[in-house]
């Protein structure tokens, strides 16, 4: 468990003593893929920290149709604003896209750890800033223009974030198509054209990038 502790921005600059009083505090669940972890508007007042797995933030109509938002990975975070805003309905549901191993801390431990240890603050709000970045990237996949655009920004994002050259599609491609707001045919033919182009490589849920250069033009780049 220190070794999650040790791969997250929240208690990654903690000592040993520290790391260990925080894991008192966190309660460790595993749900199986397709399951709800949190539904939107249920009571829920803390942070959701994932171990394994991947999840979908998902929105929901009064009609009953959903956006998925985004998509965590091990190391994301969910239900910071019940944390900084002190709500305790949860304005997303969360659902696991795989089998999914995360920790949870309440709000109120979570404000006492971060009196406690300023570090524990420090990373809350690398965690926050992080959360405002990625919205940002998400805003300007979903302005583009073309199929082909809203892919290559949201590749070379996952580049950026998984820090390697080959990514890895966080969800099956239904999953990913739904967050960049496309068809999953839409999603799956543009993918096999950039492929036949020679500008990626793909391999189940693995793609590499066999011409950067020539992705980024796709974006004006």
């Amino acid at each position: 468990m220190k070794d999650v502790l040790e791969n997250t921005v929240l208690f990654r600059q903690l000592d040993e003593s520290a790391k260990k009083c925080c894991l008192s505090y966190l309660r460790a669940r595993k749900v199986s893929r397709g399951e709800l972890i949190v539904r939107e508007g249920e009571v829920h007042a803390g942070l959701i920290l994932l171990v394994k797995g991947e999840a979908a933030v998902q929105k929901y109509t009064s009609g009953g149709d959903y956006s998925t938002i985004s998509l965590l990975l091990p190391g994301d975070c969910f239900g910071e604003e019940t944390v900084v805003n002190g709500k305790e309905k949860c304005a997303f549901t969360l659902e696991a896209v795989s089998d999914v191993e995360f920790l949870y801390i309440t709000a109120e431990n979570l404000l006492l750890l971060m009196e406690k240890y300023p570090r524990v603050k420090d990373g809350f709000m690398s965690v926050l800033s992080d959360r405002i970045r990625i919205q940002a990237m998400q805003i300007t996949i979903l302005s583009q223009k073309s199929v082909r655009q809203k892919i290559v920004y949201y590749l070379l994002m996952l580049r950026q974030r998984q820090g390697t050259e080959k990514v890895c599609l966080p969800g099956s491609r239904e999953v990913v198509s739904k967050l960049l707001a496309m068809p999953r045919q839409s999603f799956t033919r543009e993918l096999m054209m950039m492929e036949k182009e020679g500008l990626i490589s793909i391999t189940g849920r693995n793609i590499a990038f066999s011409d950067p250069s020539a992705l980024k033009k796709c974006i004006g780049e």
